[in-house]
């Protein structure tokens, strides 16, 4: 038999609205009281009906997840650390998660008022157009980068200085062909990463080879090993490359063991926003590291401020990037 809040109340010797008032923070029950019914709480086991609370507030305690293109999303570690993230900063919170993966289940979720709402990974434009999703009129926070006039709350790596710093630190080691591996430009993040690293080779004076930028059209690993592998194998050379995740630097590496490449040796490769298998690979990944758990945190928290009917002091929540060299970055060969 399921317990109620009246049992709470009886066992506590006190009034339905003192329990209510503890279980949703509010004043108007001393210390001492309060804490008699959190410890009845616990003995009897007693947890809230989201359900019925929900009827009664017009909430329906749920925050939905919409991952568009959920298998190259969820293969990719980025996302995947940033939902942990996610998942942690929920745990503090009265909150539930619900994820959606096709567009079928987003529609679903957002147009159906299943949400309070909702945390986007990454969309773009072709996938949830901003007129929806503005006409949906609930709380949304955008991880990742999305359109530049986006009305939408953003946290987002700081991809511009990821990619001038990864450029920069090859050029350090004396690297003066740099090549790029980049993810579709339909991705905002590509976008960026792209006119960081044409800006970055401009100022250390290098020429920008357009041969030498692979720009795919989905973050795919096994896409990178298909293109790289084929641009090893013939006459091009580059002796360093940078790249926009560190899911596509793994198939880089994929990639350069097929073409019989080694690695730092012939080819300096460095990812982006150091997943935690970077450090784990052989040789281990060099990477721009970001704070994923902390910005799937964050995104978390402005939600919160943003259901509570708060204001946030700004759109777009950048997190730093910092280089870190490891085994796959060293001084280029003699030609």
């Amino acid at each position: 038999m399921s317990v109620s809040i009246k049992d709470v109340a009886l066992k506590a010797g006190v009034s339905i609205a003192s329990v209510s008032r503890v279980l949703s923070g509010k004043p108007g029950v001393g210390a001492q009281t309060a804490e008699r019914i959190k410890q009845v709480i616990d003995e009897l086991g007693y947890r809230p009906n989201l359900g019925a609370r929900g009827l009664v507030k017009r909430k329906t305690g749920n925050i939905a997840v919409v991952v568009p293109r959920g298998s190259y999303i969820l293969n990719n570690p980025f996302f995947s650390t940033i939902l942990d993230g996610i998942a942690k900063e929920l745990d503090e919170t009265e909150f539930n998660m619900l994820m959606s993966f096709t567009s079928v289940q987003q529609q679903r979720l957002l147009e159906t008022q299943a949400v309070d709402g909702a945390i986007l990974f990454s969309p773009r434009n072709e996938e949830l157009s901003m007129d929806w999703l503005k006409s949906l009129a609930i709380p949304i926070i955008v991880v990742g980068s999305y359109l530049e006039d986006s009305p939408f709350p953003c946290v987002r790596p700081d991809d511009e200085e990821g990619v001038c710093q990864s450029v920069t630190a090859l050029f350090d080691k004396g690297h003066r062909t740099i090549g790029l591996v980049n993810g579709p430009m339909s991705s905002m993040h590509s976008v960026r990463y792209y006119k960081g690293y044409e800006r970055t080779l401009k100022r250390l004076g290098l020429t920008l080879n357009k041969e030498l930028v692979f720009e795919l059209d989905e973050f795919d690993g096994g896409k990178v090993v298909e293109v790289v592998s084929q641009f090893l194998q013939g006459n091009q050379h580059m002796t360093g490359v940078v790249c926009s995740s560190d899911f596509l630097a793994i198939g880089v590496m994929k990639a350069a063991e097929n073409a019989n490449v080694s690695i730092p040796h012939d080819l300096s490769v460095v990812g982006a926003d150091d997943v935690p298998i970077a450090s784990f690979l052989t040789p281990s990944l060099s990477s721009v590291h970001v704070d994923l758990v902390g910005m799937g945190r964050k995104a978390v928290s402005l939600l919160t401020q943003l259901l509570e009917g708060e204001q946030l002091e700004a759109m777009e929540h950048i997190f730093p990037m910092y280089y870190i060299d490891r085994g796959t970055t060293g001084t280029p060969k003699k030609i």
